[in-house]
């Protein structure tokens, strides 16, 4: 390697640093973090309120009085009983079980306990509320005042719309029979809208407003919509699907053969199959790097004669390499640092047998054990 490579290596190393840190260490270091700005803000505080004139009072303590007409409730134990229901709820949302039961049962006895209070003060400061009837009773709506009947046009159009947003989740013919749905039952609501309208204007031409027709249930339409449902769900699981042509099969594999795997990764080259991966290479040991870990944490290779190391890099974009420790710690060969994804092979001199810690330099946590026999 050459003095500019170890240069570039060097770089890469302090760059990955901030690049790809170490998110365990950095969250470590969050309560110092807080504790930081805690010390700070108080420290800042208390610098202002050293330099405030000082209060200007008599010679006796004046008594708060309360305005006229304003109530000042006393004090409560109900914010506390409150904060330690909420406190024992989300203590049970992190070890579950019993503890989650016994909170949620201590904040509603303590939300209730608070409502308990409110009632009982706003019926000593107001009176308990007593409801009046009036004087009164009309037996229908005043003159010139309509009162629409009873419908069941709102429920279908609720129906309507949840069709159409179970549709919008499942997709294919689901979601065209909660379109038709949704249309069919907006345009009914529409049609009694308008009948209802032209009764009314024609009452302010007679004088008299005449009643529709008593609601029916929507039977026919139910059974309807009901029936595109099921013949949709059947039609959706079936291979009438939307987009899907019926009796279609797998694609065949990159061999062309019928049945052959699309791709089958050399015998005894290790790389683990899966699309993305880099070109297969071959050495006397085989490592990879994936999800910032070596997959293999133990291989093994030839003693007391040079050899070769394919490593393979399968996180895009991030850098790695490997460097081989022997016993005492001292480092006996160093590879090049590479970014993912991409395959390299190190030519590593001969070593003696013995049991060698192979790790990253980018990423320190990233290790394993290297057997020489």
């Amino acid at each position: 390697m050459t003095v500019f490579d170890q240069v570039w290596s060097t770089i890469l190393q302090l760059t990955a640093q901030f690049v790809t840190p170490d998110w365990g260490k950095l969250i470590a270091f969050i309560p110092i973090g807080i504790a930081v700005i805690v010390a700070v803000v108080l420290v800042l505080l208390i610098r202002a309120l050293r330099r405030q004139p000082k209060a200007r009072r008599g010679k006796q303590r004046v008594v708060p009085a309360t305005p006229a007409g304003i109530h000042m409730p006393g004090p409560s134990f109900s914010p506390a009983f409150a904060a330690v229901g909420v406190f024992l709820v989300l203590l049970g949302l992190v070890f579950g079980g019993l503890i989650l039961v016994l909170g949620a049962i201590a904040l509603v006895l303590t939300l209730l306990y608070w409502l308990a209070e409110g009632l009982r003060i706003y019926d000593k400061d107001i009176g308990p509320t007593v409801e009046s009837l009036p004087a009164v009773v009309h037996e229908g709506p005043p003159p010139g005042v309509h009162m629409p009947g009873p419908s069941w046009q709102p429920f279908l159009g609720a129906f309507g719309v949840f069709l159409l947003f179970l549709g919008l989740v499942f997709g294919g013919w689901l979601l065209i029979v909660g379109v038709l749905a949704l249309i069919a039952t907006l345009v009914g609501w529409l049609t009694a809208a308008l009948q209802e309208y032209r009764r009314t204007v024609e009452a302010d031409r007679t004088g008299h407003l005449e009643n529709g027709p008593a609601p029916r249930a929507p039977t026919a339409l139910l059974t309807v919509l009901t029936a595109m449902v099921l013949g949709a769900a059947v039609l959706q699981v079936s291979n009438f699907s939307i987009g899907t042509a019926s009796g279609t099969n797998a694609s065949p594999g990159a061999s062309g053969s019928p049945g052959a795997p699309a791709s089958a990764p050399p015998t005894g080259s290790g790389a683990p199959a899966g699309s993305g991966a880099p070109p297969a290479a071959t050495g006397d040991v085989a490592i990879h790097a994936q999800g910032i870990q070596f997959v293999e944490s133990t291989v093994t290779g030839p003693a007391n004669k040079p050899f070769t190391i394919a490593f393979t890099n399968e996180d895009a974009g991030t850098p790695h390499n490997i460097e081989l420790q022997d016993g005492s710690g001292k480092v006996v060969f160093k590879g090049e640092v590479f970014n993912g994804v991409d395959t390299k092979i190190y030519n590593v001199p001969a070593q003696p047998a013995g049991a060698y810690k192979f790790s990253c330099t980018v990423h320190p946590t990233m290790t394993g054990t290297a057997n020489l026999q």
